[in-house]
């Protein structure tokens, strides 16, 4: 089996953000690799104790659990495909025991100040590229989506007259999420900017553009966010994840329900929204230490 089989498996059918498809691929290369110093010629003969010792090599090399973690979820999605294909039989990399994460509570900025920044009216510029600015960071507070699906978001994806956000998320899973009626306008006066700057038949059918008009990649979203939000916090972590972050913790302190939260943010599973319960209980943990008098 060719290498750009795999590849091209994760990028079309799966449908994997750019990041994952080559991080499984260099994955893959790095435990064929391995195989060859134990001489094991081919990936059909592997036993599940070969990638038992290739875990014990990763964990004494100092590699962290979180990507040993994503490398055997590599090889669980390839050998998954080998059996598909009919290369091999089994799937060696099935029920591999992973080294347990330190749990890790998400970075967010305090609902104030990202209120406040927004709310200044000379953060942004009043032309094509702060409207698109501060289209980029509205977008991803007021949704949660993710770095990856603002790229790919596209003009048919917005119901002006429901206020809602159709966002095709990880798996090719879309998901309706609501808007306000300030993000609707702000949408309408972003296009309209945009046809009046740029020739609107030559536009490519995506929200997020580039000062040349086209399409936007991820590194812009990154550095405008960035950008912004170092005016509002002083966090190391400042990149679109931290405003996906704060939907959620924000959601979560204002009592909205996990399950609904779950649901805007596209959680396969409920397990990965809990994590955002834990910030509510440090919120709380603040509050009672200020108003009881016994604290």
């Amino acid at each position: 089996m060719e290498a750009k089989d795999f590849v091209d498996y994760l990028r079309f059918e799966k449908r994997y953000a750019e990041h994952t498809v080559t991080a499984y691929s260099n994955d893959i290369a790095q435990f064929s690799g391995y195989l060859n110093d134990l001489g094991i010629e081919h990936f059909y003969l592997v036993k599940s104790s070969a990638i038992r010792l290739w875990v014990v090599h990763l964990v004494e090399s100092g590699c962290n659990p979180a990507t040993i973690r994503r490398k055997i979820s590599a090889l669980n999605t390839f050998y998954k495909f080998q059996i598909r294909k009919g290369y091999c039989d089994t799937n060696p990399a099935k029920g591999i025991t992973l080294p347990k994460l330190s749990q890790r509570l998400p970075k967010y900025v305090e609902q104030n100040n990202l209120v406040e920044l927004l709310s200044k009216q000379d953060v942004f510029s009043n032309n094509f590229q702060g409207l698109r600015d501060r289209l980029i960071v509205e977008l991803l507070y007021a949704t949660g989506m993710r770095r990856q699906e603002l790229v790919q978001l596209k003009w048919s994806d917005i119901n002006l007259s429901s206020a809602q956000i159709k966002i095709l998320g990880k798996g090719n899973k879309e998901r309706l999420v609501p808007v306000s009626q300030h993000l609707i306008i702000m949408l309408e006066n972003y296009k309209s900017e945009m046809y009046a700057h740029f020739n609107e038949t030559s536009l490519p059918d995506r929200i997020v553009i580039t000062n040349n008009g086209r399409e936007a990649y991820p590194e812009l979203i990154y550095q405008t966010v960035k950008k912004y939000l170092s005016l509002c916090s002083t966090q190391e972590k400042k990149g679109p994840h931290v405003l996906r972050h704060s939907f959620a913790t924000h959601l979560s302190n204002n009592g909205a329900p996990l399950n609904d939260i779950k649901e805007l943010l596209g959680h396969a599973s409920l397990a990965s929204t809990q994590v955002y319960t834990h910030n509510t209980i440090e919120q709380l943990k603040e509050v009672y230490k200020i108003a009881h008098p016994k604290a």
